[in-house]
């Protein structure tokens, strides 16, 4: 059992490696992979305070700064004040940014089918039911 679990462990862990580096390296991927991720943190959890994100995605809240910056330029995100704290803004995502996120998803989407036509179709229904599993939920589609 040991070893199949190290198996899987080393299996994910290199096959999460390998959709990253294909996803940056992607022509059409409209943001970079930190981006993606606050983007997808403040779409799917609402709006967050700088310093919250910065906590989130382990970076320091200059970094985060810097992001969010290049995303408002973009017009993926806007700051909006705090109703709770007047000195705080909050980042939250715009119309674009949500089509940003749908198209760097669909651009995983995309990769990751490449990686399991590999697989029997039948393969392929085990391998997203073992998944949802070992997670607890069933995955959410679309946005």
């Amino acid at each position: 059992m040991e070893s199949d679990v190290r198996r899987i462990a080393v299996s994910l862990v290199k096959l999460q490696k390998q959709l990253n580096a294909a996803l940056a390296q992607h022509p059409e991927m409209p943001v970079t992979l930190p981006q993606l991720m606050l983007l997808n943190l403040t779409h799917q959890h609402g709006p967050y305070r700088l310093t919250d994100l910065a906590t989130k995605i382990e970076v320091k809240p200059s970094a985060v700064t810097v992001m969010v910056d290049r995303l408002e330029k973009r017009g993926f995100v806007r700051r909006v004040p705090d109703p709770g704290d007047r000195r705080a803004v909050l980042v939250e995502v715009t119309e674009e940014g949500r089509g940003a996120l749908r198209k760097a998803w669909n651009l995983r989407e995309e990769l990751l089918g490449r990686v399991t036509a590999r697989l029997g179709s039948e393969e392929v229904k085990l391998l997203a039911d073992l998944l949802e599993r070992l997670t607890g939920e069933r995955a959410r589609t679309g946005f």
